[in-house]
Formats: C-alpha cells, sequence, structure tokens
C-alpha cells in the first residue's frame, strides 16, 4: 500500500485535469458575461437607431395623417427585431415656444406602448434645452426606451435603454397632423 501511495504521489498525469477543472467555471462565466454585455451593447444601440430614424422621418413631412404616424411609429419599432418589438416604447411630439419665449406648449403628441404627452398647456421654458428657447420656433422631440431583459436574468438585471432627440422640421415651420 506505501508502494502505492508513493508511486501515485510521484504520478502528474492528472495536474492539467485538476487545473483546467478548477480554471473552467472561470472561463465560462467570462464567456457569458462577454456575450451578454455584447449583446446589452448591441440592444442600445438599436435603440439610437431607432429614435433617431423615428425622428428624421416625422421631421420631412409638411402634414402627417394619424395614419401616417402610426406608420412611422411602428415601422421605426420594427428596427429593434431580432429583438422583441412590444418591448420597444416610441413617442414623437411637436413643441412650439412662446412668440416671447418664455412658454412653451406641446402641439401634438403621439406614441406606441407609452402615453402621449398632454398636449396645449403651457410650461416654463426652463424645461427646454437652452438651444430649443427660440421665441415662436417649433421642433420634433423623438423619445424611445427599451426594456432589456437579459438572457441570463438571473446573474444580469433587467435594464432599460432610453434616447431622445431634438430635431427641427425640415421643409417647414411646424408639422400639422390632420
Amino acid at each position: 500500500m506505501t508502494r502505492l501511495l508513493t508511486r501515485l504521489r510521484g504520478n502528474r498525469r492528472g495536474t492539467s485535469l485538476i487545473e483546467f477543472a478548477i480554471v473552467l467555471p472561470v472561463l465560462v462565466l467570462m464567456f457569458l458575461g462577454g456575450y451578454q454585455l455584447s449583446d446589452a451593447m448591441a440592444c442600445k444601440r438599436r435603440v439610437t437607431i431607432m429614435n433617431r430614424a423615428m425622428a428624421d422621418i416625422t421631421s420631412q413631412y409638411r402634414t402627417l395623417t394619424e395614419a401616417q404616424i402610426a406608420s412611422i411609429l411602428s415601422a421605426s419599432t420594427q428596427i429593434m427585431a431580432p429583438y422583441d418589438t412590444d418591448n420597444a416604447k416610441v413617442r414623437v411630439s411637436q413643441i412650439t415656444v412662446h412668440p416671447l419665449g418664455l412658454l412653451f406648449k406641446i402641439d401634438w403628441s403621439r406614441g406606441r406602448n407609452i402615453d402621449t404627452r398632454q398636449q396645449n398647456t403651457w410650461y416654463p421654458i426652463v424645461y427646454l434645452p437652452a438651444a430649443f428657447r427660440r421665441p415662436s420656433s417649433s421642433f420634433i422631440y423623438a423619445e424611445s426606451s427599451y426594456d432589456y431583459d437579459a438572457a441570463l436574468d438571473k446573474y444580469f438585471p433587467a435594464t432599460t435603454f432610453s434616447r431622445d432627440l431634438w430635431m427641427l422640421p425640415r421643409r417647414s415651420s411646424s408639422i400639422t397632423i390632420s
């Protein structure tokens, strides 16, 4: 029995297997974490693209119908594919600054999977970014968010990616909805 123990103690053939067994969980965790991080970054980028597309398309009109605005909102959420488009929340509004430059109001607001903003109520100008406080001007304000649920939600928490974007109407001073 002593000879067997002495022989096994000198044997180094299983050392690599034991080291690999110790390192394997760390490698798997690093792989899964890297995958989850790159997937979350791709989702966040899609939210940015979705928001930009919605604002860009809306700003190119002079007048919009309800069907056109609904189509723009629907098309912009399709950018989130292959992610679940039902988790995408988008809203586009037109904001007009009062001629005296002290107040602003929301002329119209439309959203998908989110409530619209209160319309035709005057608000103090301090709520607008400084660059958008020009008297008698109108702006398109696009908002989007996405509730990202990680594939490994036991280890990675759910998070919400959101973006907003201000744009000038391109073909007229304001956009009307008919």
